[in-house]
């Protein structure tokens, strides 16, 4: 009988790091990925920059219920600030920051439950980390901003 296939070293090789390749997908995406291994209360203030003025007023109420974008209650607004947008004004020939009449910046702090994963925390699979984007849904709204605090 004749072998039609014969194994050398790179075979094994070859199969060594496929089976290592595998071992680390399951430890790092494997089951104990799949539950919560910390969860934590956390506070965070996301910040939604150039709203129209009639906008930013009726936006977002303290009470109000944030949904993730899988329409998943995810959090509650706890606090609500305004303040006018800056802008760069131009008066003979300098310039200088000053204050927007029409579009405001808008701080919305909301209190949540956050999940542990790898190295940072998710609300309702929204990153919580400082700078990155974040979805903020009421049922008179959806807006994206940015993180600028987190505490826990």
């Amino acid at each position: 009988m004749k072998r039609r296939f014969r194994f050398n070293v790179l075979d094994v090789v070859v199969i060594a790091a496929l089976l290592a390749v595998g071992f680390v997908v399951f430890t790092r995406l494997g089951p104990a990925s799949a539950r919560p291994e910390e969860t934590r209360e956390v506070t965070f203030t996301v910040l939604v920059t150039r709203v129209p003025e009639v906008q930013a007023r009726n936006m977002f109420a303290v009470g109000d219920t944030l949904y993730s974008p899988s329409a998943q209650p995810a959090a509650e607004i706890v606090d609500v600030t305004r303040r006018p947008s800056p802008i760069v004004l131009e008066e003979g020939g300098f310039f200088r920051e000053g204050e927007s009449q029409y579009f405001q910046d808008v701080l919305v702090t909301a209190r949540g439950e956050a999940v542990k994963v790898q190295n940072h925390y998710e609300l309702r699979g929204q990153s919580l980390q400082i700078g990155r984007e974040f979805s903020l849904a009421t049922p008179r709204t959806v807006v994206k901003g940015v993180v600028v605090d987190v505490q826990w």
